[in-house]
């Protein structure tokens, strides 16, 4: 039946604490439950338990399990809205993204045959179904990383009685049922990358052939389209950075609880005489490796099967009969410093040159400068005379002499 909005939520508005417990609380009510937390909550004003419950069946936020049925739960509806106003994310099972991206795919095939029909109105209306597709997807990717951030947050701030064992078991849950399953799904060759690169391409298609008109809000659906995909993967990945480590520190916490719950119990039933009389073999390492994936496998047998086979290398054992010339080269700029000390000091450091390497090309003879010039005995200065043309085998050198002297 209609429900009054405005009854509705002057009675929420009057009934917050309860309609929050409530939420909590979860699950089926029976009615002394139900009057119980009533009267452990109570609203504003002197209402009487009774008449609380009353309104909550006529409300309908409480409603039987079956028709004539005393037992009662939290309808959906406001079990939704609830979760929305106090910030409580449920996780999406991997199920649900695999229905959406089936549904993605449907609709696809009918924007595909409507683009082909050039039947506007289905185009619209496969454009409005792919949006609505995309909201819910992007709001439950939102509250699948709230929630599982907030059971980690939980797990490292709340210090409950709880077992390292049982600990263990719950984050070992959380990876297996929701972590690894979404990120298979979501990762850049998964389905639902498949799904949005099929659906980004009709939508293309339709701006191209003029199908349909409202071109912002194809564009912001293009640009939704992009960051949906690009958000899931981010999310998932995040969500496995923050739970991995708590996942290892709990493994090694469980596997050393185990290890002593054994050790106690052989203990107690070989007794403290016979403890440690056994031969063990020791070990100096002991290393875990994972089982590598099928992608992995494959990228290594990929790497193997295209790698370019080449000649291994030739060594060259015989000597060589004469001085390589870069040796040569090498020794003979070693040799110019004994050489121009002799001479000291030379009016002109490029005419010296000129003279006395006979046979160098340009390159050689500057590379002959360089090292006089800077070598550390030595002092270049450069003067402002009229520069002169030198004659080098190959070319020419045009410069103002300089003077080099000892330091």
């Amino acid at each position: 039946m209609r429900i009054n909005p405005q009854s509705f939520f002057n009675f929420c508005a009057n009934h917050a604490p309860l309609l929050s417990t409530l939420a909590a609380r979860g699950g089926d009510f029976s009615e002394a439950e139900a009057m119980r937390l009533i009267r452990a909550n109570p609203g504003i004003g002197e209402e009487l338990p009774e008449t609380a419950w009353r309104r909550l069946r006529e409300l309908q936020i409480l409603i039987p399990t079956e028709p004539g049925s005393e037992v009662f739960f939290m309808a959906e509806p406001v079990a939704r809205l609830l979760n929305y106003l106090f910030n409580e994310a449920n996780p999406a099972t991997p199920e649900i993204i695999c229905g959406y991206v089936a549904s993605l795919e449907t609709v696809n095939k009918q924007l595909a045959g409507a683009l082909d029909d050039e039947d506007v109105q289905r185009i619209s209306s496969a454009f409005e179904e792919i949006s609505q597709t995309l909201r819910r997807i992007h709001a439950d990717l939102n509250e699948t990383q709230s929630a599982i951030l907030a059971e980690v947050t939980r797990y490292k701030t709340e210090r409950p009685r709880v077992s390292v064992r049982e600990k263990y078991r719950r984050i070992v849950y959380w990876m297996g049922r929701y972590v690894e399953p979404m990120i298979e799904i979501v990762r850049v060759d998964g389905p639902l990358r498949t799904a949005f690169d099929e659906t980004e391409r009709l939508l293309h298609r339709a701006r191209e052939e003029a199908l349909f008109n409202d071109h912002p809000a194809l564009a912001r659906n293009l640009r939704f389209l992009r960051l949906v995909g690009a958000h899931a993967l981010r999310v998932f990945t995040q969500c496995r950075k923050e739970i991995q480590p708590l996942y290892e520190s709990l493994r090694r916490s469980s596997f050393i609880a185990q290890g002593a719950a054994r050790a106690l119990e052989q203990l107690q039933a070989v007794g403290l005489s016979r403890w440690g009389n056994e031969h063990l073999i020791g070990v100096a390492a002991w290393r875990y490796q994972n089982v590598p994936s099928d992608a992995a496998i494959l990228v290594t047998l990929r790497r193997v099967i295209e790698f370019p086979p080449e000649l291994p290398p030739v060594l060259e054992l015989t000597a060589e009969e004469e001085a390589p010339d870069g040796l040569v080269r090498l020794l003979w700029l070693e040799s110019l410093p004994t050489r121009v000390s002799e001479n000291l000091p030379v009016q002109d450091l490029v005419d010296w040159l000129a003279e006395n390497c006979s046979g160098r090309g340009i390159s050689d003879v500057l590379a002959a400068f360089s090292v006089l010039v800077f070598y550390p005995d030595f002092h270049a200065t450069f003067t402002d005379r009229e520069p002169r043309t030198y004659d080098i085998a190959g070319g020419e050198i045009t410069a103002s002499p300089v003077t080099l002297t000892s330091t």
